[in-house]
């Protein structure tokens, strides 16, 4: 019933089958990852926590490890958060961010000058030449600002460290672009610092509660 031209045609439809099969679930599956995909899209990540009194705003959840400076005192215990994107390898973006809460004799302690010095102090090791400091002062909290040039291996960057102090927490950002100009980076580079912000007064309360 079946000769060599018709099993020869059968091979030849179930091939063209299985490859329009093929086809069809690739596409499927592609379809499903884009629509996962779109569906897992990152949302921005503000970082703000109760001990905190300001936020800063990433594009999504930074990466955060506890550090101790001295493992037999939880007093010297913080969290890093840490927050890197790449653009082709032609640009990166770090940004790093502390937040501890402080006594209240801090505030008035730290000066323009001291908020300076220690700006400059944090930075030693990455700025190589300092282009701009900045303060300012506002009725709940006190901001000092650098700007520099650093360099990752033989790649100048762009590096700004900003410290941010209230009545009972303290805020560092070190913020650095790596590379090639590129409207992405400099875009994210931008909008993150600028999402830096003064929380509510009544997280103050929420401080003071969790420090007795």
């Amino acid at each position: 019933m079946f000769g060599r031209p018709m099993i020869r045609f059968i091979k030849s439809s179930l091939r063209a089958k299985r490859g329009n099969l093929l086809i069809w679930i690739a596409a499927s599956a592609f379809s499903l990852l884009a629509m996962t995909a779109q569906a897992q899209k990152a949302e921005p990540y503000s970082y703000s926590p109760t001990t905190c009194e300001f936020e800063i705003t990433f594009p999504e959840e930074p990466y955060t490890v506890r550090r101790c400076e001295d493992e037999n005192n939880l007093k010297t215990c913080y969290d890093l958060v840490s927050y890197t994107k790449v653009y082709q390898l032609d640009a990166t973006v770090n940004f790093r961010v502390i937040c501890n809460p402080i006594d209240d004799s801090v505030y008035d302690e730290y000066s323009a000058e001291v908020m300076k010095l220690t700006l400059k102090a944090m930075t030693k090791d990455s700025v190589v030449e300092e282009f701009e400091s900045s303060f300012r002062e506002e009725e709940n909290y006190k901001q000092a600002g650098l700007v520099g040039e650093g360099h990752v291996g033989r790649t100048p960057t762009i590096y700004i460290a900003q410290m941010w102090m209230g009545k009972k927490s303290v805020l560092s950002v070190e913020a650095e672009l790596i590379g090639e100009p590129m409207e992405g980076a400099d875009t994210l580079f931008s909008d993150v610092l600028k999402s830096v912000r003064f929380e509510p007064t009544q997280k103050q309360d929420t401080v003071s509660d969790q420090e007795e």
